[in-house]
């Protein structure tokens, strides 16, 4: 795997529905280049395919996470998990409400033990109003992530600006995202995940290479994507330069759940 392999995997991480000629022109490559790269890419499993996650907030959801040092697999109420180099992984939980969401991480501890980081930020607005449309657009998306905006508007039969406006929607608010997933152990790519409580120097220190954030003014968690160890290496120490008690978390594995 070169580097230009590398920049492939880091464009679909970041937008799972991201246009081929897009990530061509971005890398300066030629379409068909690209498309023959990103075929290996898949015939050799790095990338093994692509799901549509909805955000619990669509359902007024409370979304919460939290890590555990364990060998043992949770199989309980969660919408997001992430497993991690050192025993360590990260759950994510959704509930109807504070009380609610305790009540599912205190499950998980029951079973793994006293998490090592917990996070629970405020519930966040939508930032529109989910009509029918954008509830059927889900749907079609749940079964091909990546569908065009031209099929979408031919089988919803709706204009295709229409379509392209409530994607963008539901993306841009992140009440959708499409998700690659990747074989870890057979990339040479590093993604891994930082908590900070210094989370507006954090951010701005991360925005170049994170591909999925939760936040608030005072604390947040980042996945974040490097193309090798020793980069990865690099900005972990300059975190902890700014928050010396932020948790980091290398990813091996990870799954999210509609």
């Amino acid at each position: 795997m070169d580097v230009t392999d590398k920049r492939i995997l880091f464009s679909i991480l970041k937008d799972g529905r991201i246009a081929q000629r897009k990530i061509a022109m971005d890398i300066g490559i030629s379409a068909q280049a690209l498309n023959y790269r990103m075929s290996r890419l898949m015939d050799e499993g790095i990338i093994k395919g692509f799901s549509l996650h909805v955000s619990p907030r669509i359902n007024g959801q409370l979304e919460a996470f939290a890590a555990f040092r364990t060998e043992k697999d949770y199989d309980g109420d969660v919408v997001s998990r992430i497993k991690c180099l050192e025993e360590i992984s990260l759950y994510g939980f959704s509930g109807k409400d504070q009380a609610d969401v305790e009540r599912k991480i205190g499950d998980a501890v029951s079973k793994l033990g006293a998490p090592v980081m917990r996070y629970v930020p405020p519930i966040m607005p939508l930032g529109m109003n989910i009509n029918g449309t954008d509830l059927e657009i889900i749907r079609l998306l749940k079964t091909d992530p990546r569908m065009s905006v031209t099929e979408l508007s031919n089988q919803l039969d709706i204009p295709y600006m229409t379509a392209k406006r409530r994607l963008n929607l539901l993306m841009r608010n992140r009440i959708i995202g499409v998700i690659t997933e990747l074989d870890l152990t057979g990339g040479d790519v590093v993604l891994y995940s930082i908590f900070s409580t210094s989370a507006e120097k954090v951010r701005d220190m991360l925005a170049p290479q994170t591909i999925f954030s939760i936040s608030d003014s005072s604390a947040g968690v980042y996945t974040c994507f490097s193309e090798n160890l020793a980069n990865a290496r690099g900005s972990i120490s300059r975190i902890r330069e700014i928050d010396p008690s932020a948790n980091v978390m290398i990813l091996y594995d990870y799954r999210f759940y509609s």
